[in-house]
């Protein structure tokens, strides 16, 4: 009887060891999921899912779960990810909010998977600083942008302005601008909303006068914004500009032939093939100051969760390799952030348009970067605005939102 007994056992026993081996290889052999979000168009987005499927093809072992976030909505997700412990595994995230999502300890440090990477120096400089804080890096840069100047060629031939070239100076630029405002066109055109797009596009000329965040109440700080306040009171500028988007003063202004100039970036240039075509217009770097500058805008690619670090890295390793740099900027509309990528494209070396804004990135450099960058720029904004509705002069404005910035940056 007892051998009977433990022979069932023994059955039971080994029949219950095959099926505990069989139920923990099926687990071994389950794929490592890893959540991205995006902020992105959907027509952008086509691209990046496709690499995505790609990449699943080839790492079976890993699963990647995507979520599109508005644009507008992708920091206050962070945020709030951070507090209740929900976040995805990566992220995509602008180039200025990276160091903020750093120091919130959002954004893992990196730093030793980039530098065994090795492939970090064929990146712009620009781009590649937007993704380090503290010396170290939280963020890989994914895509590029940079604003110049755009010009209307048949209001320039109108007006018998010569096109600018890229030893223009201020003076010259100043002058153009003047010269082809009347009643049926204004002279320029650049985006001065209370937003961070409003910064992006004041703070290249205060850079160019000498100045930044940190010396806001400087000579050149004042310079700068009082060439833009006489555009904008002497009516070379809409008034509509305090509210307007890049995209809606593209749309409005440049892309109607209602504005000579405009500041812009490369992402507006798909805009203007979609709303006139047939617009005659040219691209010049900035104008020449003090400093020759430019801000770089587009998007790093963060880590936000230990959970699945090796997975996370290989699918930033893969979307950030030079053929899929390349592939997805040239799609979308962007500039490569890897300068090796860029030589190897026609597209941005030999089109007349976006070969200038390759050279202007090549000098362009980041907002901040600086983990309260948010603040700072919101002082900015504040700064012109009031100017601008005539509510304080450029001394007093600027000497507020300098004193402002120092208790932010200590």
């Amino acid at each position: 009887m007892k051998k009977k007994l433990w022979k069932v056992l023994s059955t039971v026993t080994v029949a219950g060891l095959a099926a505990s081996t069989l139920t923990m290889s099926a687990f071994a052999d389950d794929p490592t999921t890893i959540e991205m979000w995006y902020h992105i168009s959907p027509d952008q987005a086509t691209v990046l899912l496709q690499m995505i499927d790609q990449f699943e093809e080839e790492n079976p072992d890993i699963k990647v779960e995507t979520q599109s976030v508005a644009f507008s909505e992708l920091k206050k997700q962070v945020t709030i990810g951070v507090a209740a412990d929900e976040l995805p595994d990566v992220t995509l995230c602008d180039t200025v909010d990276n160091a903020s999502f750093a120091a919130m300890g959002a954004a893992k440090n990196i730093n030793k998977e980039v530098e065994e990477w090795g492939e970090i120096n064929n990146y712009f400089d620009g781009p590649r600083n937007s993704a380090m804080y503290e010396g170290e890096y939280y963020g890989v840069p994914f895509y590029s942008n940079c604003l110049a100047i755009m010009y209307n060629k048949d209001i320039l031939d109108e007006m018998g302005v010569a096109y600018p070239t890229e030893d223009w100076t201020w003076d010259d630029f100043k002058k153009d601008v003047e010269a082809t405002s009347n009643d049926d066109h204004f002279g320029l055109t650049m985006s001065l909303i209370k937003s961070e797009e409003g910064t992006f596009n004041v703070i290249p000329f205060i850079w160019q006068a000498g100045a930044d965040y940190d010396s806001l109440d400087s000579d050149g700080a004042k310079e700068a914004l009082t060439m833009i306040n006489d555009f904008y009171q002497k009516g070379y500028m809409s008034k509509e500009l305090i509210s307007m988007t890049q995209a809606d003063m593209c749309a409005s202004l440049f892309a109607t032939g209602k504005s000579a100039f405009m500041v812009g970036g490369t992402w507006l240039t798909a805009n203007i093939a979609n709303e006139n075509p047939d617009l005659n217009y040219g691209v010049v770097t900035f104008p020449n100051y003090k400093n020759a500058a430019s801000p770089i805008g587009g998007g790093n690619i963060i880590m936000l969760k230990e959970d699945h670090r090796d997975a996370s890295w290989k699918l930033m390793q893969f979307l950030c390799s030079k053929d899929n740099s390349r592939a997805f900027c040239e799609d979308a509309g962007y500039i490569a952030s890897r300068e090796d990528a860029v030589a190897e494209s026609t597209k941005w070396t030999e089109d007349p348009i976006l070969s200038v804004y390759v050279d202007q990135l090549k000098i362009a450099k980041a907002r901040g970067p600086h983990a309260r960058w948010p603040e700072i720029s919101s002082a900015i904004q504040t700064a012109f605005q009031s100017v601008l509705s005539g509510e304080a002069t450029v001394d007093d404005a600027l000497s507020t939102a300098a004193a402002t910035v120092k208790d932010i940056i200590g």
